[in-house]
């Protein structure tokens, strides 16, 4: 038994030894080649319109709520104010505030879906540009070095596995200056 052990162990290795001889691993940033996307000009700028279509109405409520503050504070102000009627108009600004707070966390949603929504096609041009350099290279795997808000996923790599510049030649971006001295301060090896 413990032969047969030894035996498993040694062909485990060496199957081991063979897949890591094969595997060739590239990385990429793909928001960096995403946000050069020239597509990516006009979808920026249709979102810009639609958030502050979405900032107006949030400051159109916003107004009105302060409006009937103001009313509340002159009513409450006057030495004969009825009770009643101060305590409907003050329940009344706390329902038009929660309705403010719900209303703007729901344009806050609406504003993500459309981004998400907006740039989907570009991921997806993008991510199959990746996918044909990584067949063209010969690569078993390619990995993003950044995570999603900006941290270095590749603390060091050689420039070889970079594939960055072979998307970008293979969709016709041009990569601008400012783009390649962030590309080159990554902190991957660049």
């Amino acid at each position: 038994m413990n032969r047969k052990l030894k035996m498993l162990a040694i062909m485990l290795l060496v199957s081991a030894t063979a897949f890591a001889q094969d595997l060739k691993i590239g990385y990429t940033s793909i928001d960096l080649i995403v946000f050069n996307m020239p597509e990516m000009t006009g979808i920026n700028a249709d979102l810009s319109v639609y958030q502050s279509q979405l900032a107006s109405q949030v400051n159109t409520k916003q107004t009105e709520i302060q409006n009937k503050i103001n009313e509340f504070q002159t009513m409450s102000q006057q030495p004969n104010a009825n009770q009643l009627i101060l305590q409907e108009r003050q329940n009344e600004i706390i329902k038009l505030q929660d309705d403010l707070q719900a209303f703007s966390q729901k344009a806050e949603e609406a504003y993500i879906a459309k981004q998400n929504e907006s740039y989907q096609p570009v991921y997806t041009k993008v991510g199959n540009a990746i996918e044909e350099v990584r067949k063209e290279q010969s690569i078993t795997l390619v990995i993003n070095s950044r995570t999603a808000n900006g941290a270095p996923i590749i603390l060091a790599a050689d420039d070889a596995l970079d594939i960055t510049k072979a998307v970008l030649d293979k969709l016709g971006v041009d990569l601008p200056a400012a783009a390649t001295a962030a590309a080159d301060s990554t902190g991957s090896g660049n």
